[in-house]
């Protein structure tokens, strides 16, 4: 079990029991197995990035409501000092850089996509937008079916309540800042 793990289990846990849900009533509301859902509380089960996102979404909740500490008031750290979040993931790791607060309206992560490697991703639901920063190599984004392709210091922002997908067809590693916003409604 990774550190990460328990973290995501704990929040898991505390955020399902804050709500009064059962087991089977999160299976239901996140199209994730009791069972499944039993072992990530339990901190032995690594859940997928796609795992996750369907339980944010069915709580409602930021991706980053499972992965949240203290932080102190100012602190310095690598962008890669914790374990990515690459369960079930070959190629693709995302490191959680600022976590989502309902003041700030947004949480940050730091992605390294090997070459030859790809991630489809679950739309977000609710009035979000994401916002890709490439800092190395180069990144093929699709969204609503149309293909992006970005060179180093190039970004692009879309809303992300669609499918949309990473591809890195080049040589080397990719890497990027990434910020999900979640704006206010009507704004």
């Amino acid at each position: 079990m990774k550190p990460s793990d328990e973290l995501v289990g704990q929040n898991l846990k505390q955020l399902r029991e804050n709500r009064r849900l059962s087991l089977s009533e999160l299976a239901a509301m996140t199209s994730v197995s009791k069972s499944a859902l039993w072992q990530i509380e339990a901190g032995e089960s690594s859940p997928t990035i796609s795992t996750l996102w369907k339980i944010a979404n069915g709580l409602r909740v930021p991706f980053s409501a499972f992965l949240e500490r203290q932080a102190p008031t100012a602190a310095t750290a690598g962008f890669c000092d914790q374990d990515p979040l690459d369960a079930g993931l070959v190629g693709y790791r995302l490191y959680p850089l600022v976590p989502f607060d309902p003041e700030r309206g947004f949480e940050v992560y730091y992605v390294e996509i090997d070459a030859g490697s790809s991630l489809e991703a679950e739309p977000h639901l609710g009035n979000t937008e994401e916002h890709v920063f490439l800092t190395k190599g180069r990144l093929q984004i699709t969204v609503k079916g149309e293909s992006y392709r970005l060179r180093a210091q190039e970004y692009l922002s879309f809303d992300a309540d669609t499918q949309h997908g990473y591809v890195n067809r080049g040589k080397k590693m990719a890497s990027a800042i990434m910020l999900i916003s979640y704006r206010l409604k009507g704004a």
